[in-house]
């Protein structure tokens, strides 16, 4: 148990047990009540002023059971007060009022439902861009030691899939929300309740399985990630094609996965005497004539990226680019010898 339900059970025991003693000897020793109760109060904290002593032989032996049970208890109070304290719970507690001002005061913030492995990298961004959210998790221990970490971190315990749950994260003055709990079940049920709740929020959500990118974008999700697909992408596009611009050609990859973009990026090699060689970028009218779009030019070991219009391409050289298949074949024609 708590230390601080610890103390609060205590006292109202402690409290049980005055008014019980006080109607007790108010009725053996014939007492108006506030004399009993004064009388107890002053016996338990062991003030003993003396002026009153009870009388009959019954007062007596009450009064001394009470001694026994009513001291012991106030020591042991005490003790959790002093273990309260020591613990730093009374600090913690200072931390807990302090983060629930905070949240009174939020607004167009993000709430991440959700604090495991996603959403700590979730949360570690939006402390970089120095952005305000609040995070919701069942967990209440981890959310406790991030507030340790970091005083000025915002978190509900419980169950983000309750509408009460988002209210109490001021769900309809949010500006978005980040669903990233374990299962696509749960982040379609978020994702429902939110739009619910603020049909204006804008919902991220994570997706597993590929099936349950197309139900949450019907639940209503702005942007559907999936994490296994961004990482299985990227590794393929390492080992496939370790001299592309693998970091550009997985997100193009996921734009044609998950949106079903006809784009592609891929790389082209000058031949000498093409359409192209010898001419500058500009020149070459390889936007005008094919509408791919030049990302960079590597000439030997040197990768130019975003080139000038006025860079010469010679036999030899990489275009890397992207566009459409038709785009890009166009392209292909116009880099190969004539």
């Amino acid at each position: 148990m708590e230390t601080s339900k610890k103390i609060l059970y205590t006292i109202i025991f402690v409290f049980l047990l005055i008014f019980s003693y006080s109607f007790a000897i108010m009725k053996i020793e014939n007492l108006s009540f506030l004399d009993a109760l004064y009388f107890s109060i002053i016996t338990i904290t062991t003030t003993g002023y003396g002026d009153y002593t009870p009388t009959t032989y019954e007062g007596r032996i009450l009064t001394i059971i009470y001694l026994f049970f009513g001291i012991g208890i106030v020591m042991y109070l005490f003790g959790i007060i002093a273990q309260f304290i020591i613990e730093g719970e009374f600090k913690n507690l200072v931390r807990m009022r302090k983060m629930e001002n905070r949240i009174k005061e939020l607004k167009n913030h993000y709430i991440i439902c959700g604090f495991g492995r996603t959403g700590k990298i979730v949360v570690n961004k939006f402390k970089e861009d120095d952005i305000p959210f609040i995070v919701i998790d069942i967990n209440k221990e981890i959310l406790k030691e991030e507030l340790d970490k970091d005083p000025n971190f915002n978190f509900i315990v419980g169950d983000a899939r309750r509408d009460e749950t988002l209210k109490r994260a001021k769900i309809k003055s949010a500006r978005g929300l980040i669903a990233t709990l374990p299962t696509d079940a749960d982040n379609v049920f978020i994702t429902l309740s939110a739009k619910g709740l603020n049909p204006e929020i804008k919902v991220v959500a994570k997706a597993d399985e590929e099936e349950a990118i197309k139900k949450l974008k019907r639940a209503g999700a702005d942007k559907v990630v999936s994490p296994y697909m961004i990482g299985g992408l990227r590794m393929a596009e390492v080992a496939v094609r370790p001299g592309i611009l693998d970091f550009v050609s997985t997100f193009i990859n996921i734009a044609k996965y998950e949106y079903g973009e006809d784009i592609e990026l891929k790389k082209f090699v000058v031949e000498e005497s093409s359409e192209v060689d010898g001419k500058s970028l500009c020149d070459s009218q390889i936007r005008k004539a094919s509408g791919v779009t030049v990302l960079g030019i590597r000439k030997g070991d040197r990768m130019i990226i975003n080139p000038s219009p006025n860079i010469v391409i010679n036999a030899g050289d990489e275009i890397y680019a992207f566009g459409s298949d038709k785009q890009l074949k166009y392209l292909e024609n116009m880099v190969k010898k004539q």
